[in-house]
């Protein structure tokens, strides 16, 4: 069986719909998520908040892209954890007022075991923040992404 080549340019889809004023469905190829509000803000806490779902696309966007710079580079990241934490301006969500920028800035931690050299590791962390769609997303739309990465136990500074 021959490898399965990926077409630059493509095309997905997304749909659901409203289920109460705080809760929806969404699905995307068979898998269908809740979305929902906290308690404490109208909701029944079913599901994650719609900007939760947004950081978790960054942690498996930050995962996936990450592995498949350190094949690129020779190298097998054994285990990754991240953290992320995420500043939100919530004046536009609240109706207080419209803001150009809702996350002014997230912070990944991200701490790698790896295998392999450690310039291929540290390559990895240098070329992540362009190849990750949704970090160059939040990028574009003014938010400062810091990544802070520890390397088998080396904290690494990114520029």
């Amino acid at each position: 069986m021959g490898a399965i080549k990926e077409k630059p340019i493509w095309k997905f889809s997304v749909n659901g719909g409203q289920q109460t004023s705080t809760r929806s469905t969404a699905t995307a190829r068979g898998k269908t998520v809740i979305i929902d509000e906290p308690v404490m803000r109208g909701g029944t806490d079913q599901g994650a908040m719609p900007v939760e779902y947004l950081f978790m696309g960054l942690l498996g966007c930050t995962q996936v892209i990450s592995n498949k710079l350190a094949e690129k580079y020779g190298v097998k990241f054994t285990e990754m954890d991240i953290d992320i934490s995420v500043t939100m301006d919530s004046h536009g969500t609240r109706l207080i007022s419209p803001v150009a920028i809702p996350f002014p800035e997230v912070i990944l931690d991200i701490t790698v075991t790896y295998e392999g050299s450690r310039e291929g590791a540290v390559q990895v962390t240098e070329d992540l923040k362009h190849h990750c769609a949704v970090s160059k997303m939040l990028q574009e739309s003014g938010t400062r992404v810091i990544e802070n990465w520890v390397l088998n136990g080396e904290k690494i500074q990114t520029t």
